[in-house]
């Protein structure tokens, strides 16, 4: 039990011996930390009810808490705010476990499109979502991590009117010899969405494409297999480098045998209707002023929307897996559609009303100048690309490049990448930062994992034999600062999972690493002459080690076992 629910614990029990409703007992953690460990302003809104003093109320819980020697210090400040201490006892037995809650969980994150190379607007879902994947593990979940590829849709009767037109009188002798790299398809790309924008014969002739694709044509499904497998392969490539990984590699095409099924249903349930040859969900409007656009499943020239795509998989994921939760990391503008999404499949009962669906909204990666980040030519960085000059800006001042050296620039590189991202609430966009984030000082990856290569030195100097098993003695107040984040893991990492929040954790490896930072700067370690000081602070480096890199391991972010420069 982490010492918040331990506090909460003590105070309800403390309200319900007092008959006041212990439903809440608004502990948090300490805005004054000079005061005290935590606060609670239970006090405040009991009074009202009871018709007493907030000061009176909380020096009766104050009464009941101080029997209790986990408790050092309880103080009434203010208007009746219950500041606690906890005892320097508490701390040293060093609580560090988690919750397991033990949910099931699809979590539908990456969600790359087929024939483009992945670019910096791709980054984030694959970051955060590989974040909360192991986050959600390690408090007990079951998680089924799942990139669902943009592989079904018009972008790919684009690309096929795009090589027709290209190649007119040999399209289908072309797919023999395909050969084309992802870069170039990508480049085919641009000059069909260029196309279907300006012209409308072209547009037209892509609609068509796209629903002789979803209808069986056999040529088009060839070629569409090219180019999902030419595209899958240069996907596994980027991931793997970030360190980012899936257990199902499936797509919008998985679902392509439930489409019609699904459109049927709803017309014959009068979920959906018909209009104007489309089929759609109308939408019921809060604001009678205001017509909510409906959810469009076909279009009227027959070809199915990502929407209906997004409802199969559901049904998919849900005859499959059965699971608790169903979470969608993606992009914040895509709210509206997601909304819609979900509110058609409880509106259906394709899930049980206890199945959690979510959208897990991330914002924008942006330059200096507060657009999406790109580079000098002005086009949005490929991530390849963005990969690789993290990696340059690591290996800056390292010494001379060889297997070791390469392995810490790829580590602070991919490192320094996800905890720039990590850093920040997921919902807020930010300024990618070319200069200073692979930087061992500031808040960076860099700094966290230099953290723990110097733990590593100061652990392998050590002429101390069994320091592990060694009573840890608080001698310093840095260390009590120390021990008090190590006792708070299990908190912050609860309320990471609850909120799908990546940046709990990064704020609370940070801090913990500048507590190191200072002790490591301000006391002797090795040099100490008192062996049971000695000792003990070496133990207390081993378990600050243990939570900086389970953390880390959280965010998906690797630790070197020492620093080259």
């Amino acid at each position: 039990m982490h010492l918040k629910d331990y506090l909460n614990l003590a105070i309800a029990d403390a309200l319900r011996q007092l008959n006041y409703d212990h439903s809440n007992t608004l502990v948090s953690i300490s805005n004054r930390p000079d005061l005290s460990d935590y606060q609670s302003n239970v006090a405040m809104p009991l009074a009202k009810l009871a018709k007493k003093s907030p000061i009176k109320i909380a020096d009766e819980i104050k009464e009941f808490l101080s029997k209790d020697p986990a408790f050092a210090k309880i103080t009434v400040d203010g208007p009746g705010f219950i500041n606690v201490t906890f005892s320097d006892s508490k701390l040293l037995e060093v609580n560090t476990s988690s919750k397991q809650f033990k949910k099931k969980v699809v979590l539908d994150y990456g969600g790359p499109n087929i024939a483009k190379e992945m670019h910096v607007g791709h980054l984030r879902s694959a970051i955060i979502g590989e974040s909360l994947k192991r986050i959600l593990r390690f408090s007990g979940n079951e998680v089924i991590g799942d990139v669902h590829f943009g592989d079904w849709g018009t972008p790919i009767g684009m690309l096929i009117t795009q090589l027709k037109s290209e190649n007119p009188n040999s399209f289908e002798n072309n797919l023999e010899n395909f050969d084309m790299t992802i870069s170039e398809i990508s480049a085919l790309y641009k000059r069909a969405n260029a196309n279907f924008k300006s012209d409308d014969e072209f547009k037209e002739s892509a609609r068509v494409a796209t629903f002789e694709l979803q209808n069986g044509n056999a040529l088009y499904r060839k070629l569409w297999k090219i180019l999902r497998d030419k595209s899958v392969e240069a996907v596994k490539e980027n991931y793997d480098k970030l360190g980012v990984s899936f257990d199902l590699w499936l797509g919008e095409s998985d679902t392509n045998e439930l489409l019609p099924k699904i459109v049927d249903n709803l017309l014959e349930r009068k979920i959906a209707m018909h209009s104007n040859g489309a089929v759609i969900v109308p939408m019921d409007s809060q604001d009678s002023k205001q017509e909510k656009a409906p959810l469009i499943l076909r279009k009227s020239d027959g070809a199915y929307t990502y929407a209906i795509t997004d409802l199969a998989t559901i049904v998919q994921r849900v005859e499959n897996y059965n699971p608790d939760a169903i979470l969608y990391v993606v992009d914040a503008r895509q709210k509206e559609h997601f909304q819609q999404v979900f509110t058609v499949a409880r509106r259906a009962g394709y899930v049980r009303d206890s199945t959690s669906l979510e959208h897990i909204a991330f914002g924008t990666v942006n330059g200096k100048d507060g657009k999406p980040f790109k580079t000098r030519e002005g086009n949005v960085m490929n991530l390849k690309d963005l990969i690789k000059f993290s990696e340059n800006k690591a290996r800056e001042g390292l010494p001379e490049i060889n297997e070791e050296s390469e392995d810490q620039a790829r580590k602070i590189a991919i490192g320094a990448l996800k905890f720039q991202d990590l850093k920040n609430l997921r919902t807020s966009n930010y300024i990618f930062d070319t200069e200073n984030f692979t930087k061992s000082e500031g808040k960076t990856g860099a700094y966290i994992q230099y953290a723990i290569a110097r733990i590593n030195s100061v652990l392998s100097k050590s002429s101390d034999q069994n320091f592990e098993n060694a009573e840890l003695k608080i001698s310093h107040k840095i260390e009590r600062e120390i021990l008090l984040q190590l006792n708070r893991f299990s908190e912050f990492l609860e309320q990471a999972c609850a909120a799908r929040e990546p940046s709990i954790i990064g704020e609370y490896v940070y801090v913990l690493a500048q507590k190191f930072s200072i002790m490591y700067a301000e006391l002797p370690i090795n040099g100490e002459n008192d062996r049971v000081v000695r000792v003990s602070r070496l133990k207390l480096c081993k378990i600050t080690r243990e939570i900086l890199t389970r953390c880390l391991d959280l965010l998906g972010i690797e630790a070197p076992e020492k620093m080259l420069r």
